[in-house]
């Protein structure tokens, strides 16, 4: 049952994790190039060696139109032969972008520090 719990823990950890860097995520696909929301889960997938899964971008996604991170590209025809509303990066989101990277950046040099003591403190 103690493994259970662990697992599910963790799991929990996961599925946080993944939702606080979504965004951060999705903007470094659209450097790269424009996509249509369908593929963005398979490419994160792939580039991450099977770890990171987003299964459901398109709240995330919504969320940078919205706020002007994203914007409509043309419309054309996706490697599945179908016609695909494809999306790119605007000015505003390579800034945003830059500013979760630098977030990020800060968070983990501070979790990895706290990390490095481990066992290290004083034993009285």
């Amino acid at each position: 049952m103690e493994n259970s719990l662990f697992e599910e823990t963790a799991s929990l950890f996961e599925e946080n994790f993944k939702k606080a860097v979504t965004e951060l995520l999705i903007l470094v696909q659209f450097t790269r190039r424009d996509c249509y929301i369908g593929e963005l889960a398979d490419h994160l997938l792939t580039r991450s060696n099977g770890v990171l899964s987003i299964v459901f971008p398109y709240a995330a996604i919504y969320r940078l139109l919205e706020r002007g991170y994203l914007e409509e590209a043309k419309k054309r025809i996706a490697p599945d032969g179908r016609r695909r509303q494809y999306y790119r990066i605007t000015d505003a989101g390579r800034t945003y972008l830059q500013a979760l990277k630098n977030s990020y950046g800060r968070m983990t040099t501070g979790i990895s520090a706290i990390l490095s003591e481990e066992g290290e403190h004083d034993r009285e």
